[in-house]
């Protein structure tokens, strides 16, 4: 057994002993009251554990069943589009991966910043921390809920930019499928079923989608199938999930920016080669209490991939790389946590708990001929990561109207076996403290402020460190960009704002987050760097109305300013919009027909850091129409409805005269697809 498997496994089996007392009195028969003054929906994600939305001090979103419905999706990226404050690029299945930014902070497909959970559990890539937005049907997906701003001192690495989580189904005794098809041959068919006997209940679900991509040589296939079974056992709740994934997908890469004026349906030869090949599973097990005083839990979960891909990179304009990588993957993880509900008038709330994982990843790279077949192999890596948090976090209500709260969390990460120097690779810990306060301004909780200073952290990723692809360095040599000396990236953030409910739901807040040690890759030495400070302000406000019978307004707008603190006069950093703005309307007119129509404008981003190439990008029009008949419904969607050519973002490389070549990804024209979902 490695020195990581013996850390993992005895801080594991320390957790369990430590929170073992929670377990037994969970069968208090006294529970304590726990009355709620604060007026508002429950939410789960932001601390852990239920808590009145309007007690939590950030900013959080909710998606229930009924707006999920209002807005027809074959994706689970694109009810993320749907959540201010997060803006995601080639959001539709047909248009690519998926690549999100939130707060200023955008890794452009190599890194995230934003943690995604599915009932709990962690998804993204162990090399890179990407996330696989199509791993559940969305059919299955019954509630969204989402915080932006630090969430490390809860969840620890990754959470920089926030947490999204999604919930999926439980069985009603009822399914559903939903078939559409449309522009580029795109297709889905997205069924889910549900069956309870008594104690137990059992869900089914699936999805296939194909397109032949919203741009030359994007041709993707999928195969998704997921199931739970649930139960109640002599006061205790347990749920089993299980989901797998196959995929083929074909990449069109970047073009420049001249290229993507002229046709931005446009892919580079360079990359006609490219494709992934990956299949995933992922399975959990959660066992709780449902009693009222002390809530123990405890979740475990493991996750596998086996991807094989051929990738090519730019060096210099018209000078490219192409490597396949072959790579597997398996993640052993889980949780075990407490929750104590005090007596009184106005209980405070104690949560505790430990998060463990394994990962281990067996990456390689083969050469590719320039007839695209796969040669002899060139380099490999192997190793394990193992990560190791604990978090204790208090909310208290010391006078009416004022709720107080406060965590702390200690994380470490450790790497071993990838190696291949003898220089020691820098510790990953850190502390992650939050304190809070919510004042509610008004009755009911229609009115309430907030304040919250945190801190928080990213390690980092795998490929950052230990990447061993080979790049030709023209001297009969290789190198590479991975860097074993990085550090993990550390912020510091404060955040106040107020939120009001009732029949218009509003939020406006101000926020600051310095970040110290952030990683960059850096052209001049070709590598991954801790290549400064930076700076990140900005304003955020959404309101949605519902005040009229039949007319739903909403409107978010996000202002970031993303600056480098090295620099005197520094612009916006690359990639980053300074302006996010979307305007939606949901209508519901005649004969049963309801409309949302939503328009979406992003300004201010740039290419290059000193922001000399402006980015074109999106404001589109979104139309979805559906019209119920019975349990059933039809719908038609118009995505990108002015057929507005974008680009999503960029990137610049310099030529060997020295001039700036810019580079782009393309934003989708316009789509056009038709359903129909069927209740049964």
């Amino acid at each position: 057994m490695s020195p990581c498997d013996r850390f993992f496994v005895r801080t594991f089996t320390a957790a369990l002993i430590a929170l073992a007392p929670a377990a037994a009195l969970a069968q208090d028969p006294t529970p304590a009251p726990n009355p709620t003054r604060f007026n508002t929906e429950v939410v789960v994600t932001p601390e852990r554990g239920e808590t009145p939305r309007g007690e939590v001090p950030t900013a959080t979103v909710v998606l229930d069943r009924q707006a999920i419905a209002a807005v027809p999706v074959v994706h689970p990226s694109e009810l993320v589009s749907f959540l201010p404050g997060f803006n995601m690029m080639q959001g539709q299945f047909y248009a690519g991966r998926p690549v999100m930014s939130a707060r200023g902070f955008f890794g452009g497909g190599e890194a995230e910043y934003v943690l995604l959970l599915v009932d709990g559990v962690p998804i993204s890539d162990i090399e890179s921390g990407l996330i696989d937005w199509s791993l559940i049907p969305a059919s299955s997906i019954r509630r969204v809920e989402a915080f932006r701003g630090p969430g490390a001192s809860m969840y620890g690495d990754a959470a920089v930019g926030g947490v999204i989580q999604l919930l999926t189904e439980r069985p009603m005794n009822a399914g559903s499928l939903s078939l559409s098809g449309g522009t580029f041959n795109s297709y889905t068919a997205d069924t889910s079923y549900g069956h309870r006997a008594g104690n137990v209940g059992l869900t089914l679900s699936g999805v296939a989608r194909h397109s032949d991509g919203a741009f030359e040589h994007s041709k993707s296939d999928q195969f998704v199938g997921s199931g739970s079974v649930d139960g109640i056992n002599g006061g205790w709740n347990w749920r089993w999930t299980g989901s797998a994934e196959q995929r083929k997908r074909d990449d069109p890469g970047s073009v420049t920016i001249d290229v993507l004026e002229a046709n931005p349906r446009a892919s580079d030869p360079a990359f006609r080669f490219d494709n992934v090949d990956r299949r995933t599973y992922t399975t959990a097990f959660v066992v709780r209490d449902g009693g009222l005083a002390w809530r123990p839990q405890a979740r475990v979960y493991v996750n596998g991939r086996n991807e094989d891909l051929i990738r090519t990179l730019f060096l210099a304009p018209g000078l490219s790389d192409t490597k396949n990588r072959t790579l597997s993957s398996v993640g052993v993880g889980g949780s075990v946590e407490g929750e104590h509900v005090f007596s009184g008038t106005r209980p405070p709330v104690l949560r505790f708990g430990v998060d463990l994982a394994h990962e281990h990843l067996d990456t390689h790279y083969n050469a590719v001929s320039g007839a695209g077949v796969v040669g002899a192999q060139l380099t490999q890596a192997v190793g394990a990561r193992v990560r190791a948090g604990l978090f204790t976090s208090a909310s208290y209500e010391p006078i009416n109207r004022v709720r107080l709260t406060g965590s702390l969390r200690w994380d470490d990460v450790d790497d071993g076996s990838f190696a291949t120097s003898p220089a020691a690779v820098p510790e990953k810990t850190a502390w992650s403290p939050r304190g809070g306060v919510v004042v509610q301004l008004s009755d009911k909780g229609a009115i309430s402020a907030f304040v919250q200073a945190s801190k928080a952290f990213k390690a980092p990723t795998l490929d950052q460190l230990f990447d061993p692809r080979p790049y030709p360095d023209f001297r009969g040599g290789t190198f590479s960009v991975s860097n074993r000396s990085l550090t993990p990236q550390r912020a510091s953030s404060v955040e106040g704002g107020l939120s009001g409910g009732g029949a218009v739901r509003w939020s406006a807040l101000l926020y600051r987050m310095n970040v110290d040690n952030e990683i960059d890759f850096d052209a001049r030495t070709f590598t991954y760097v801790n290549i400064g400070r930076s700076s990140h302000v900005g304003a955020e406000f959404d309101v949605e109305g519902t005040w009229l019978k039949r007319i739903r307004p909403s409107l978010s707008y996000a202002y970031t300013r993303v600056t480098d603190r090295d620099v005197a006069g520094s612009e916006q950093l690359k990639n980053i919009p300074r302006h996010v703005v979307s305007a939606g309307l949901n209508a519901d007119v005649a004969w049963k027909i309801s409309v949302f129509a939503r328009v979406n404008h992003t300004d201010g981003a740039y290419l290059d850091d000193a922001n000399l190439l402006p980015i074109d990008g999106p404001s589109t029009l979104d139309l979805r129409v559906r019209r119920p008949i019975g349990r059933h419904m039809l719908f038609v969607d118009v995505i990108n409805a002015t057929n507005n050519t974008y680009e999503e973002y960029g990137y610049t490389l310099t030529d060997f005269r020295g001039r700036v070549v810019p580079y782009g990804y393309a934003g989708a024209q316009r789509a056009i697809r038709a359903g129909l979902t069927v209740g049964f």
